[in-house]
């Protein structure tokens, strides 16, 4: 059999040489004794070494696997409040897994954890070699020479979370300019570009005042409250001035619609984060009221770029899917200056909320449009 350090090595060759368990109850008060004999039995075990128990004890077992003579010895230590498995040396005992359940907590911080099992087979709805086009439209713009060509899809493909996503931003009401109190987009692009306003102070602000970094900055107007499922709150309008850019990022594994409410916006998609990564299609430009999507398994890692004179105004939906009990509210991107991937995520936050933006805009105009300004 293997000696205990070398269980997880694959590549480890078997010596031969016997196991020894001891199976103790922790019943007895006067310290644990051999269930079945008042000394380890010793127990040939072929192959990686599978070993089944079955116990009457209803307070704690404790199992220990050990070399015929010395150390190391695994220690598997179970009762009705915790669990412990550790590897004992000459000197003291090392936990291989600590804190795997503490007394009326079932779930464990994942930094104490020492390693983690990932699934090694995952299905999926459809083949791998098919993809899901980008572009979402309503059952009834969609047409046969579209499902022959692939061009776009329907909201029945994407996946659950995304369906929820579309359908709560798809009405004819979810539109930027919903008053007629000012012109709300030409009081936005106005903002946004020029010196001393508030828009134009804000993206100042959020690149440190670096001219490089300029560029690369928008406005994240949130609307609503964090739901707890979404990394941050899932409703969010970003402004995108002209020539202003994302970096290319990734979303958490989360799921996401995102509706043009003004302008047009170029979206080019990535294989994946890394130093050259690789464009999956041609940068699609999406213009007003298109739709377009990303789950956790397709179209994750994308860059938004304003290519026109006018500013661009989207509205992003986040969620993450149902199976997601993970929820990395963070978003990985590649740094522009570096080409690298960023040492600090992007954590989702937000410029201003809705209603104070409406109100900040509509200073601003006026003033504008009465020739104050």
């Amino acid at each position: 059999m293997l000696d205990a350090p070398h269980f997880c090595d694959l590549f480890s060759e078997d010596t031969g040489a016997p196991a020894h368990y001891e199976f103790l109850d922790s019943r007895t008060k006067k310290g644990p004794k051999p269930l079945m004999k008042k000394s380890p039995k010793p127990l040939m075990i072929n192959g990686k070494g599978t070993i089944a128990i079955k116990s009457r004890t209803t307070q704690g077992v404790k199992f220990t696997v050990k070399p015929e003579i010395g150390y190391p010895m695994l220690i598997l230590e179970i009762t009705q409040s915790t669990v412990s498995f550790s590897l004992r040396g000459e000197s003291e005992d090392i936990p291989l897994v600590p804190n795997v359940m503490s007394e009326g907590n079932p779930y464990v911080p994942a930094e104490e954890l020492d390693h983690a099992t990932e699934p090694q087979i995952q299905t999926h709805r459809l083949p791998v070699t098919v993809d899901l086009p980008p572009l979402v439209v309503t059952n009834e713009l969609v047409s046969l020479r579209d499902l022959d060509l692939a061009r776009v899809t329907t909201w029945a493909n994407l996946p659950e979370a995304c369906q929820k996503l579309y359908h709560n931003i798809v009405g004819k009401n979810i539109v930027l300019q919903d008053t007629s109190e000012f012109d709300f987009a030409a009081a936005i692009h106005h903002s946004v570009t020029t010196p001393g306003c508030w828009g134009y102070s804000k993206l100042l602000e959020k690149c440190h005042n670096d001219t490089n970094r300029f560029q690369y900055t928008y406005l994240r107007i949130t609307i609503g409250s964090n739901l707890g499922n979404s990394p941050g709150i899932p409703y969010v309008m970003e402004i995108w001035p002209p020539g202003h850019k994302s970096p290319i990022h990734d979303h958490g594994d989360a799921c996401a619609v995102i509706r043009v409410l003004y302008g047009k916006i170029q979206c080019t998609w990535y294989n994946s984060l890394g130093p050259d990564p690789i464009k999956l299609c041609n940068p699609a430009t999406l213009i007003k009221d298109q739709i377009t999507w990303l789950g956790n398994n397709q179209f994750q890692c994308h860059a938004l770029e304003n290519t026109e004179s006018e500013t661009c105004i989207t509205l992003q939906c986040y969620e993450f899917p149902r199976e997601d009990n993970v929820h990395a509210e963070k978003f990985r991107f590649i740094e522009a200056t570096t080409n690298k991937i960023a040492k600090e995520p992007f954590i989702p936050n937000s410029d201003c909320t809705l209603t104070d933006f409406y109100d900040y805009m509509k200073a601003e105009w006026s003033p504008k449009n009465n020739g104050e300004n």
